[in-house]
């Protein structure tokens, strides 16, 4: 009946929409980080047998970039069969030669597909995945390495899109759904080429994203494309050895932090000076960073001692304007970053409530 064969094709319409939408997630790695967590991804299946990455990176990459290889491979069998159960009078399976049509020939490049993959998985994983191309790059010594410093807690470490950027005090490596790069520290020159914004909200609110090329002086090392986020841009350029060059177009937005430090050191500049007291103490290094001698005292200026809702703080000076800056910053709600300029905090160790008035510079000691 003309109905049924409407209600089917649109059935089979529906299928193959959902299943071009979730294998192209599934293949770009563009998967939500809510879907990743909950393990709901095909590749996550398997990961198991992948083993565990912090103890053995090297080798948890080239599992996972193989076997990938095979799951992808196997998407259009799946999707015969899929079509096939949704619609068996397409004639899908390759017996129905009496109804010639593509299908049959659908079935067999699908199968074509997977021998592909399948081939690839077992050449790359002959003798301890030695053909792999990440186990040709690096030899056993430069794989203990990067297993050694990818344990490290000071790492930079960036996802997006499925996407993984990892920097260690020695290596640059980037994880994609197939392939994993590497590069030394040494032989690495960054490039921000170009950033995108996109607006996430109607009051304004907007995220930047970069795209970084990271090029190789050694010959043997391919280059590669890496995206992160702006507000990653610091922590990465601190990671990194050698000077990031960004193009002149780019203009690479400051985070909401950033930009209030800014503002905060200049309020300070304006505030004036503090002169310490004769035979004052000898002034040890910041406690928030211990790099920086202390820069700043907490002084109430904003009003009289006894008014308003700031207090006298009697504390010695103890942190730089940065950190300090940070403090502030830590106790105000991340919601309404417009009232950071007129809110209060506490003093971080008298808990003393002070204004960005009440902030003074050290003056310079004889």
């Amino acid at each position: 009946p003309l109905v049924w064969r409407m209600v089917m094709e649109v059935s089979v319409l529906a299928y193959v929409l959902v299943f071009a939408f979730f294998a192209a997630m599934e293949v770009t790695g563009m998967v939500p980080q809510e879907v990743r967590r909950a393990g709901l991804t095909f590749t996550a299946l398997f990961s198991p047998y992948y083993g565990d990455e912090g103890i053995d990176f090297v080798r948890y990459h080239m599992r996972r970039t193989a076997l990938v290889t095979v799951l992808h491979t196997s998407l259009p069998l799946f999707f015969c069969l899929g079509l096939h159960l949704v619609s068996p009078e397409l004639k899908f399976p390759p017996w129905h030669y009496s109804n010639p049509s593509f299908l049959p020939f659908a079935w067999g490049l699908s199968g074509l597909v997977l021998a592909c993959g399948v081939s690839v998985y077992c050449y790359w994983s002959r003798d301890g995945f030695k053909r792999h191309p990440l186990s040709l790059l690096l030899s056993r010594s430069v794989a203990t390495s990067v297993n050694l410093e990818f344990r490290d807690m000071e790492k930079f470490l960036s996802n997006l899109g499925g996407n993984c950027l990892i920097v260690t005090d020695s290596w640059i490596i980037y994880c994609q759904t197939h392939s994993v790069h590497l590069i030394h520290q040494r032989d690495a020159v960054l490039h921000v080429m170009e950033a995108d914004e996109h607006h996430l909200t109607e009051e304004g609110h907007s995220s930047q994203y970069l795209r970084i090329r990271v090029n190789s002086i050694n010959r043997r090392i391919k280059s590669f494309t890496v995206r992160v986020r702006s507000n990653e841009y610091k922590a990465l350029y601190e990671k990194v050895d050698s000077p990031i060059r960004v193009a002149r177009s780019v203009v690479i937005q400051q985070t909401i932090g950033d930009r209030f430090a800014s503002t905060f050191k200049e309020q300070v500049e304006r505030n004036g000076l503090y002169h310490l007291p004769e035979g004052s103490q000898e002034l040890e290094p910041c406690i928030g960073c211990l790099q920086t001698m202390p820069q700043v005292k907490l002084q109430k200026m904003c009003a009289e001692l006894e008014e308003g809702s700031c207090r006298q703080c009697y504390c010695r000076p103890q942190w730089c304007v940065s950190c300090m800056a940070k403090w502030f910053a830590s106790r105000q709600d991340r919601h309404r970053p417009d009232t950071w300029m007129g809110s209060t905090a506490s003093c971080p160790m008298c808990r003393a409530p002070f204004c960005m008035l009440d902030v003074l510079k050290l003056a310079p000691q004889a």
